[in-house]
């Protein structure tokens, strides 16, 4: 099975901020298999604190024939 290659990132080493510890580092690739190791930014603790940057285009998605209900909404 391949697994799509992330064209955001060219080493592992590109994946951590110099606030990361090294500890914290060693510790994501001992716990994440190796397979996933070029996806380590995901699971990284301080990566998650930030937004992601904002990009020239966003994305929408349009649903033909999707409608909002109408309806009372009602308070919980």
């Amino acid at each position: 099975m391949d697994l799509p290659t992330s064209s955001y990132h060219d080493s592992l080493e590109e994946l951590w901020d110099e606030e990361e510890e090294p500890a914290e580092v060693e510790t994501m690739m001992k716990v994440v298999p190796s397979v996933y190791h070029q996806y380590l930014d995901v699971f990284s603790k301080v990566k998650s604190e930030k937004l992601p940057p904002h990009r020239a285009c966003d994305h929408h998605i349009e649903l033909e024939g999707s409608l909002p209900p109408v309806g009372v909404i009602y308070s919980l």
